[in-house]
C-alpha cells in the first residue's frame, strides 16, 4: 500500500512536482485562485495569506535549510517526503516537509467558485458513511475533536473503503510510522470508549486506531486544524471552530475531491 499511495501522491502534483526549482530549492507552488481575494466563505484574504504566504513560505525554507548539504538535497520534494516519514532520524525534515504537503494538499481542496457534489460522488460517501450529511458531521466531530494542532482527513484505505482520520501536528497519511495519531501527551486509551464521546475525535467511521505493517491511506480531502488556519477569521472558541468547519464544506472543490477518490486523469 505504501507503493500505492506514492503512486497517488505523485498524482496530486502540481503539489509534489512544482514545490523543485532550480537551484536545489523547493519553492511553494502556486494555487489556483488569486491569494489575495481569499477562498470566502471559508477564509478571508488576510487569513490564507497567514496560511499560505506566511506559514507555508516558513516551512519551505526550513526544509531548505535542513536538507542543504545533505542527500536529501538532491531529492524531489515527494522523495523528501517518504524517505525522512521512513528515518526516525530526520524527525525535523520530515515535519517541514509533510506540514508544506499537508497545508498544500488543504489548499487544493478549495475553491472561491464551489459547484455542487456531484450524484456520483455524493453515492461514493454514501457507500461508506450512509449519507452526505453523516459523511459531513462525522468529519466535523473528528475535527472538533483535535485537542491541538493537527488535521482532519478523509482517506481511502487498502479496501477502496472512504474513511475518517485524525493526525497531529505534522501527520501523514501517507506512512503508518508518521501519522501521529494522537498526542504526544497522550496516554494508552481504549479506542471503542472514546467513540462515544462526540468530541473525541473517534467514531465508528474513524480508521482502525492500530495499522499492520506497511499499511497506509491515500489522502483523499483534508482540513487544517491548525490554529493559525482559523483563528484570524474565527478566534479561538469551539463555537468559532464550528463555523469555520461550516464554511470548509462551503469552499470545498467537490470535483478535486471527485478527482482524487475516482482517479480521474489516469492517477
Amino acid at each position: 500500500m505504501l507503493r500505492s499511495a506514492l503512486r497517488i501522491h505523485k498524482a496530486f502534483a502540481p503539489a509534489a512536482a512544482s514545490f523543485r526549482a532550480a537551484a536545489r530549492l523547493h519553492t511553494i507552488p502556486g494555487l489556483p485562485y488569486t491569494v489575495s481575494h481569499g477562498v470566502e466563505p471559508l477564509l478571508s484574504p488576510a487569513a490564507l495569506k497567514v496560511i499560505y504566504a506566511d506559514h507555508q513560505t516558513g516551512l519551505v525554507n526550513r526544509l531548505n535549510e535542513l536538507i542543504a548539504g545533505t542527500p536529501y538535497e538532491d531529492k524531489l520534494f515527494h522523495e523528501v517526503l517518504m524517505d525522512s516519514a521512513r528515518s526516525l532520524n530526520e524527525t525535523q525534515i520530515f515535519n517541514n516537509a509533510s506540514q508544506a504537503w499537508n497545508n498544500d494538499f488543504f489548499l487544493r481542496s478549495l475553491t472561491p467558485e464551489p459547484k455542487p457534489m456531484s450524484e456520483t460522488l455524493a453515492k461514493k460517501l454514501a457507500e461508506s458513511f450512509g449519507s452526505v450529511d453523516v459523511f459531513k458531521r462525522e468529519f466535523t466531530t473528528n475535527a472538533l475533536g483535535l485537542f491541538g494542532s493537527g488535521w482532519t482527513w478523509l482517506v481511502e484505505d487498502k479496501e477502496g473503503r472512504l474513511v475518517l482520520l485524525n493526525t497531529y501536528n505534522a501527520g501523514s497519511p501517507h506512512h503508518r510510522r508518521r501519522m501521529q495519531r494522537e498526542d504526544e501527551t497522550s496516554t494508552d486509551h481504549d479506542f471503542a470508549a472514546q467513540a462515544q464521546n462526540p468530541y473525541s475525535g473517534a467514531s465508528k467511521y474513524s480508521a482502525p486506531a492500530k495499522l499492520m505493517a506497511n499499511n497506509s491511506y491515500v489522502p483523499i480531502l483534508c482540513v487544517s486544524m491548525w490554529e493559525h488556519a482559523y483563528m484570524t477569521d474565527y478566534g479561538i472558541t469551539n463555537e468559532g471552530r464550528k463555523k469555520y468547519l461550516s464554511n470548509f464544506f462551503e469552499s470545498v472543490d467537490w470535483s478535486a475531491v471527485e478527482g482524487r477518490v475516482f482517479r480521474v486523469g489516469g492517477f
